[in-house]
């Protein structure tokens, strides 16, 4: 698929991205079309953040359905362990269409909408396919770009992506506070953008081949018996605990990667805690507009990720991810501060405050989303790159299954200053490991 491209600005791209030296045929063709892409993804990315907040203002649910869908969204991210295993066996092509089919154009159904319950029910179909995502886009990226440039392209990428995504969230906001029932147009145009974006990605897989050690076993006998439940059944079985089994022996081989992971862990629990009380406090307790809240989560922080981005992309390549999660993990824990004083102050205009705090929030998740999406990278051996961020994805669907109940547990017990304060530990205890992962990973180095 050609797309075609502005000179000037994609000879500054270029520039930033491949410096002095000249990128190769693979990387000249795939750079303008991945960043074109980006494009839609982040028209697709605008509606996905706002998915709690529509719930809540548009279709008046209830916490416990918005904690519902948080974690279907967070949980359906153990799938990943099983796209990433899928696409090192080829097929990539077809999977990812797929994927754009299944779980973004599915939402032209929004027009059949008329409650909470099965908007829902539809976004089930989203978050089921969401995961492929991630480890395809980390397998494209190590398959056609070297090593040492895929933190600075994804920070790029990622500032397109966040552009859009501000503008897109501009848009909608103020059309969902003109009307709150047109959430389906917009949710059935976003779908479509959003798989404008999967069909590109599709169009960047080189040809298909099995990775090494990862095909699928036969039984020893080579044959196949003809009416054997019992061996169909353990067919059936292996080839749903293989990728499990894979992810072990890759935690017990890569123990850099286990403590990678271990972090991640953390700061995610600590994450998906307050995504699951942003919607109650700033719909609820602070009873703010879709505008403000579109301006706040997306305009702020996506703008502030947007212009970071690039910074953060070139300090993981030339100081290692775990270095850049200290710094981001630490700003982060910032963030659960802020908001606990958002909800205890006495003003008239508490949208203010709430924009200051996501000022921060922006600072500390422009490094987080470069580590979290390309980190994994640093520790995959060649060919390997969707295998390992596959799994990492899968940690998500871990988390996401445990950080929301967990945050809305301690909401109904304690208060919601308590989940607050919780998730601020969390994050600090991940910038702590972060740094010590990275005092090992140089050690280690430094050794070779």
């Amino acid at each position: 698929m050609m797309i075609p491209s502005i000179t000037p600005i994609s000879q500054i791209i270029q520039r930033l991205i491949f410096g002095r030296s000249d990128p190769t045929a693979l990387e000249k063709s795939t750079l303008p079309r991945f960043l074109f892409g980006m494009v839609f993804q982040g028209i697709w990315w605008a509606g996905y953040l706002l998915v709690p907040f529509v719930l809540a203002k548009s279709l008046a649910a209830s916490g416990e359905l918005i904690t519902l869908s948080v974690t279907m969204d967070t949980g359906g991210m153990l799938l990943a362990l099983y796209w990433g295993h899928l696409l090192t066996r080829g097929n990539r092509r077809l999977l990812i269409l797929l994927g754009g089919i299944g779980g973004r154009m599915i939402l032209l159904l929004s027009f059949l909408v008329n409650s909470a319950e099965m908007f829902v029910l539809l976004l089930a179909a989203v978050y089921f396919f969401g995961s492929l995502v991630y480890p395809a886009q980390n397998g494209i990226l190590q398959a056609n770009f070297r090593p040492q440039l895929q933190g600075r392209i994804w920070g790029v990428g990622t500032s397109i992506q966040n552009i859009l995504a501000v503008t897109t969230s501009l848009i909608v906001g103020r059309t969902l506070d003109h009307d709150p029932g047109f959430y389906k147009a917009v949710y059935a145009t976003i779908g479509l953008f959003g798989f404008i974006y999967l069909w590109i990605l599709s169009s960047l897989c080189q040809p298909d081949h099995a990775v090494p050690g990862f095909a699928d076993e036969e039984p020893s006998s080579g044959v196949r018996r003809q009416g054997s439940s019992d061996l169909d059944l353990g067919r059936l079985v292996h080839r749903l605990l293989c990728p499990f089994a894979e992810a072990l022996a890759t935690y017990r081989r890569d123990h850099g990667y286990l403590w990678y992971e271990a972090n991640f862990m953390a700061y995610g629990l600590a994450f998906l805690m307050l995504y699951t009380m942003l919607p109650i406090l700033l719909a609820e307790r602070l009873s703010l507009a879709y505008e403000q809240i579109s301006t706040a989560r997306i305009v702020i922080a996506q703008l502030g990720v947007a212009m970071l981005a690039p910074l953060m992309g070139w300090m993981s390549d030339r100081y290692h991810p775990a270095r850049l999660c200290q710094l981001a993990f630490g700003i982060m824990a910032i963030f659960p501060l802020g908001l606990i004083y958002a909800h205890n102050a006495t003003t008239t205009q508490p949208e203010r405050i709430v924009y200051l705090v996501f000022v921060i929030y922006a600072v500390g998740m422009a490094g987080v989303n470069i580590g979290w999406n390309v980190g994994s990278i640093s520790f995959a051996p060649a060919g390997l790159g969707s295998h390992y961020q596959g799994i990492h994805v899968a940690m998500v669907g871990i988390r996401g299954l445990l950080g929301p109940l967990l945050g809305f547990t301690v909401y109904r017990f304690f208060g919601m200053e308590r989940v607050f304060l919780l998730a601020c530990c969390l994050l600090v205890s991940s910038s702590l490991s972060s740094a010590a992962l990275a005092r090992w990973v140089r050690t280690k180095h430094s050794r070779l």
